[in-house]
């Protein structure tokens, strides 16, 4: 776990400069020492990691948006809590497809293990549903900062889709397509200018801030990292002459 939260520090720090949170994938390289774990499984790690958050945020707005009553909410919602939950039912069973099924048959093989670690997943899905609970506050918070007749729940109703347009790779860090998907599901309850300083106030808390909190692990993980190439290749000097 500590070698995780090592990991974790760097991805927040990486996706200062990755859109679409490609730190959060290129992380797992961190935890590779001497060749192990294998990359299909921290590439399985990874899509797990994602697939749960992604289902998670589908959830959180799902409920939120049916107890508000938010038709379109709702609906968007569900079709990504759907799409989320069918792609983690279909990556045990990728090797049997046809085209791919042979490349992915190891990658398929491992997810496959791991699915029947049940408690270790529930676990997982648990602390990103309170990761991302977590997240909805913040920016219920900053939309009262702004604007004080939003009700909380509105927050966990919108948050979690606006979260998910801004991971779309078109800018760093979700500027404008998080901040626009907000003032849009808003719309009719605040004014475009709140949804989007709240946005933007978001983007500096859950990315620049913990993205400068995570710089110091990056730095000396590259440190550790430069190291051990160096000691090997005197090795495989030594070893020549």
């Amino acid at each position: 776990f500590r070698s995780c939260l090592t990991a974790t520090m760097c991805g927040l720090s990486l996706n200062l400069i990755l859109p679409a949170r490609g730190g959060d994938m290129v992380k797992m390289t961190y935890l590779r020492r001497g060749g192990k774990p294998s990359w299909e499984i921290l590439a399985g790690a990874a899509l797990l990691e994602r697939g749960f958050d992604v289902l998670a945020l589908g959830l959180i707005g799902l409920i939120a948006s049916i107890a508000l009553g938010l038709r379109d909410t709702a609906i968007t919602a569900g079709i990504v809590f759907i799409i989320a939950a069918a792609g983690l039912l279909l990556l045990p069973r990728m090797g049997s497809l046809p085209i791919v099924g042979n490349k992915v048959r190891n990658f398929s093989t491992i997810v496959k293990k791991t699915s029947q670690r049940k408690l270790r997943l529930l676990g997982c899905f648990c602390t990103c549903c309170l990761c991302w609970t977590a997240n909805s506050m913040i920016m219920g918070l900053l939309l009262k900062a702004f604007d004080d007749t939003i009700s909380l729940t509105h927050a966990f109703a919108v948050t979690p889709p606006s979260i998910l347009v801004g991971i779309v790779p078109v800018s760093l860090w979700g500027v404008g397509t998080r901040d626009g998907a907000l003032a849009f599901f808003l719309q009719g309850l605040t004014a475009p200018e709140n949804a989007i300083s709240a946005g933007f106030l978001y983007t500096a808390l859950v990315y620049w801030l913990l993205g400068l909190i995570g710089l110091p692990a990056l730095l000396l993980a590259r440190r550790k990292t430069k190291t051990i190439t160096d000691d090997s290749a005197k090795s495989n000097a030594l070893g020549s002459s």
